[in-house]
């Protein structure tokens, strides 16, 4: 037992902090846990599993990608480095 529920063990003492904050639930993120959304950023987060480092790559040689997505592929396939700015292979 805490000791907010010796002080009050009903919990609904009026203007006590600790027993409003007793009464909070919280749920899933419906963003994460299933779904459209959740399979989308599930998506993303694949494709960044691989892109991250080839951008993070491409940086340190002093290139600038236009974007995360699809700088692995851009890794293995630019030839020059306008190729790698500007995105078009």
């Amino acid at each position: 037992m805490i000791l907010h529920q010796r002080t009050h063990p009903n919990l609904d003492v009026a203007d006590c902090f600790g027993c409003k904050v007793a009464h909070v639930k919280t749920g899933p993120n419906p963003t994460t846990t299933g779904g459209k959304r959740a399979s989308e950023i599930n998506a993303t987060e694949a494709r960044w599993h691989k892109d991250m480092p080839a951008y993070k790559r491409l940086r340190a040689d002093g290139l600038q990608p236009k974007r995360i997505d699809g700088c692995a592929n851009l890794e293995k396939k630019a030839k020059e480095s306008w190729q790698v700015e500007t995105g078009i292979i």
